[in-house]
C-alpha cells in the first residue's frame, strides 16, 4: 500500500497515470495509501519548529484543531498528490472539513496502552449490507519519522468494507480487530497516508523520549442538498419545538 513518488513527478507537480491508477485502486481495496516524497521537507521543519513551541508552551490541547500557519500551508492542505488522488476517488466537488495535530506524547510513565480500533466516519446507510463508494478521506502527515517505537498509525486493512451487523456491532471494533490483520503505517519524513475515514485505525504507544505529532487533514464529498438549509425568522422559529429547531441544523 506504498507508493515512492519519483524525482519527474515531484518536479511536475503530478503523480504519472500508473501511480495515479494504483493509489486509487489501493484507497479502495486497502482503505489506504501511502505516498513517500509527497511532502517539501523544508515546510516540514518549518511545522516542527511551530510544533515544538507548541509543546514548549504547553498549549498541545489546543492544537488539537490548528488554523494558523505553517500548519495550514498549501503543501499541506492542498498537496498536489493528495489531491489528485482525492479528487479522482470522489470527484472535483469536495470540502475541506477538519485541520488538527494528533499528538502521541512520550510514554513516561509507562502507562500507554494499545487502545481499541475506532472510524472516523461511518457507513452512510449502515442499516444496509451494501458498501459505498468513500464520502470522506483523511490525508495524515506525519511530522516527524513514522515508526513502530515512536506509535506509528496502526490499520486494519480491508476494514473499510465491513459492514455492522447488526449496525449496533459497530461499538464492539476493539473484540472484532483481534481476528483480522493489521499493520503500522510505518513511513519516513515527507510521506503522507491516505485513508477511507471507515477504515479502522488507532494510534499505538510512544516507547520514543521525543514527541509523535501528525497533521489530521479531513476531506468530504459534496452531496446533493447537503449544504442546502431552509431560512427561518427567528420570529417563526420562536414558536418551533427543539425537534423542529434540529432540522435547521442537521438537516
Amino acid at each position: 500500500m506504498r507508493i515512492q513518488l519519483t524525482d519527474v513527478e515531484r518536479t511536475d507537480g503530478k503523480m504519472c497515470a500508473d501511480h495515479l491508477d494504483l493509489a486509487v485502486r489501493l484507497l479502495r481495496e486497502v482503505g489506504a495509501v501511502i505516498l513517500e516524497n509527497a511532502v517539501p521537507l523544508e515546510i516540514l521543519r518549518e511545522a516542527q519548529a511551530a510544533y515544538s513551541e507548541i509543546i514548549r508552551r504547553g498549549m498541545i490541547r489546543k492544537a488539537r484543531h490548528v488554523v494558523q500557519m505553517p500548519f495550514l500551508h498549501h503543501q499541506f492542505i492542498t498537496n498536489p498528490f493528495s489531491l489528485q488522488v482525492i479528487e479522482a476517488a470522489m470527484g472535483k466537488k469536495i470540502a475541506l472539513f477538519r485541520c488538527g495535530i494528533h499528538n502521541i506524547p512520550p510514554d513516561v510513565d509507562g502507562k500507554q496502552i494499545e487502545k481499541a480500533p475506532h472510524r472516523d466516519g461511518n457507513h452512510l446507510f449502515p442499516e444496509l449490507q451494501c458498501v459505498l463508494p468513500v464520502t470522506g478521506i483523511y490525508v495524515d502527515i506525519p511530522l516527524v519519522d513514522f515508526l513502530a517505537e515512536n506509535g506509528a498509525t496502526k490499520i486494519w486493512p480491508g476494514s473499510h468494507l465491513i459492514m455492522d451487523s447488526p449496525p449496533e456491532d459497530v461499538r464492539y471494533l476493539g473484540e472484532r480487530s483481534k481476528h483480522l490483520p493489521a499493520v503500522q503505517a510505518v513511513m519516513p519524513l515527507g510521506s503522507l497516508i491516505l485513508r477511507d475515514m471507515r477504515l479502522w485505525h488507532v494510534g499505538m504507544p510512544n516507547k520514543t523520549d521525543t514527541h509523535r505529532p501528525m497533521l489530521d487533514i479531513g476531506y468530504g464529498r459534496v452531496l446533493p442538498h447537503t449544504g442546502e438549509r431552509l431560512r427561518v425568522s427567528e420570529e417563526i422559529k420562536q414558536h418551533w419545538s427543539e425537534a423542529a429547531k434540529k432540522l435547521l441544523r442537521t438537516g
